[in-house]
Formats: C-alpha cells, structure tokens, sequence
C-alpha cells in the first residue's frame, strides 16, 4: 500500500515527470479554482478533494506553470518570479488543445491512482495562517498538521504530517503549487 501512496504523493505534490514532457509547463487558464477567499481555505478544499479522491477538482486547484517554477527554485525562492515568467513565456508557445489533452490526461490518471485506494481520511490537526514567502511577488505558504489515514483492501494506516503547502496568487485566485512534508513516519499522501 506504502507504493500506491508514494505514486499518489509523487502525482500530486510534484507532477514534475510529466510537466518535463510538456516542455517543463503547462497552465490551467481553462480550469477554475474553488475558492479565491484565502490560501488557508484553498489548503482545506485540497485537502477535503484529496479526501474524497477527486482528482478533477484537484487539477483545478493547481497551476501548472507555476509547479514548473517552484519545482526549480529547490527551496530558494528568490528565483520563483522570474522562473515563473520564463515558463509562462513557453506555456504562451504551447498548442492549447495539446495542454488540455495533457490535463485531462493527469487527472485521468491521478483518479486511477485513486481508484487503488478504498478510502482516505485527513483531519486537520491545525493550520497556520498564510505567509508571504520572502523575496516573491504572489507566492504564500501554509503549513498544516494533518493526521492521514489510508485504506486499502481492509488495511489502514495512519500518521501524522506536517506539510507546507505553497501557493500563488493569480487572477485575484490561489492556486496551490508546491507542498513539502516536513515530517512524518513515511505514510504520506502528499
């Protein structure tokens, strides 16, 4: 079970592999996000969608052009503004129906992912308030302590994390582009 939940934490937190494909890109102008209140609600609706395994809602959550930038700033963040403008600069470049082709695709494949996996619960331990990450225009993080209990063909596992999760404003919106787990035992969906 330990493997699927890797896949789905690979697939969710980084979504990287496949962005290389699409030439290190790709945006979801075409997608809405489902909240523009405040990244602290963005972070429960993800984690309320990740809980009910809808990978459709998640997709619409995330901006792909902004996961390429913070995947290559690796911690320093300084560079994320500019970063984010050279990829949206390629995403600019990019066949649209190539993109939505490739969005429909991730989400296809991140709800087969979710399909191995018989139930997921996350309670929210507690949630800081968002902070504006130094040094970056749009870019904000929320950490999170949560308590993820997987179930799979009878077995559950349980423990407990501690995520930061970032996010960049857009469009008067928040969409998440970035999650690190500071700590837990291993079982981590995100």
């Amino acid at each position: 079970m330990k493997k699927k939940i890797l896949s789905i934490l690979l697939m969710i937190a980084l979504m990287a592999g496949t962005l290389v494909g699409l030439t290190a890109c790709g945006d979801n102008d075409s997608k809405e996000s489902s909240s523009s209140s405040s990244p602290e609600t963005v972070v429960k609706e993800f984690i309320k969608n990740v809980e009910g395994k809808k990978a459709d809602k998640i997709v619409k959550q995330i901006d792909m052009v902004g996961i390429a930038a913070w995947n290559s700033c690796y911690g320093d963040y300084e560079d994320y503004d500019d970063n984010y403008e050279d990829y949206q600069e390629e995403y600019d470049d990019l066949d649209k129906d190539e993109v939505e082709e490739y969005l429909d695709s991730l989400e296809e494949e991140m709800q087969e992912e979710f399909d191995y996996i018989d139930k997921i619960k996350i309670e929210i331990k507690k949630i800081n308030d968002a902070e504006k990450v130094e040094d970056t225009k749009n870019l904000y993080s929320v950490n999170a302590k949560l308590k993820v209990s997987v179930t799979e063909d009878d077995d559950t596992e349980t423990d407990t994390t501690t995520v930061d999760f970032y996010l960049m404003k857009k469009g008067g919106k928040y969409y998440i582009v970035g999650m690190d787990t500071i700590s837990g035992n291993g079982l981590d969906i995100f």
